[in-house]
């Protein structure tokens, strides 16, 4: 018994000191200034964003709890304190998410690839599409349907800048995909850090129209 005690006060040890080398950085990390003037990235931390409504919307979904869907996906991203996000209130916005195709692209159908996202440093940035082949919903769970709420925040990620990688905790492998946490947010603290690097082009080859496809 005397042992297993032993054993257990270095358990916690260890993880106290763990914790305390880690806690520093990430709180160091919130210190850091941010810049908005990088090249290739959004230069303001308040973006808006609007539905396309000019492509159908598929027919079993609600306008009203897409937009709250929407909504929630963006705002997954506020606790990273580096964006904030609302509906546009005209119809000119920052980032558009629609289920259209896009240009120059075509889906592969059900099961398939499920978003393509475009990075900030490419010329058609800003835009979020939606394959209108899958079953979405706006449910939060969905036993044969796929919620909005599961794809969305990782696409919304990439259009702020982050690659697809399996670096950043929840957000890599295929999906679906969790919501973003702490290390999702560190990363994007890092990429709008002042003093970082700024990673126009850095993060793979883009083609010539501008998209890269999401890794689903």
């Amino acid at each position: 018994m005397k042992n297993a005690h032993s054993a257990l006060l270095s358990l916690l040890l260890v993880t106290v000191l763990i914790s305390s080398c880690a806690y520093p950085q990430a709180e160091q990390l919130q210190q850091r200034p941010l810049s908005f003037n990088k090249p290739g990235l959004w230069h303001k931390s308040h973006l808006t964003w609007r539905l396309n409504t000019l492509t159908p919307i598929p027919s079993h979904l609600s306008e009203s709890e897409l937009r709250r869907e929407i909504d929630k996906s963006f705002r997954s991203w506020e606790p990273g304190r580096v964006f904030t996000f609302s509906p546009s209130a005209g119809g000119r916005a920052d980032i558009v998410v629609g289920f259209d195709s896009p240009p120059g692209k075509s889906w592969d159908g059900r099961l398939g690839m499920m978003t393509e996202a475009t990075f900030p440093w490419t010329t058609k940035r800003g835009h979020i599409f939606l394959d209108p082949s899958e079953w979405w919903s706006t449910k939060s769970f969905a036993w044969l349907a796929d919620p909005i709420i599961d794809w969305l925040p990782y696409s919304i990620g990439n259009v702020l800048g982050l690659p697809h990688t399996d670096r950043f905790g929840s957000r890599g492998g295929t999906g679906p995909f969790n919501l973003p946490g702490r290390e999702d947010f560190d990363a994007l603290r890092q990429l709008y850090a002042a003093d970082s690097f700024s990673p126009t082009g850095a993060y793979g080859v883009i083609n010539d129209s501008g998209y890269r496809f999401s890794a689903h």
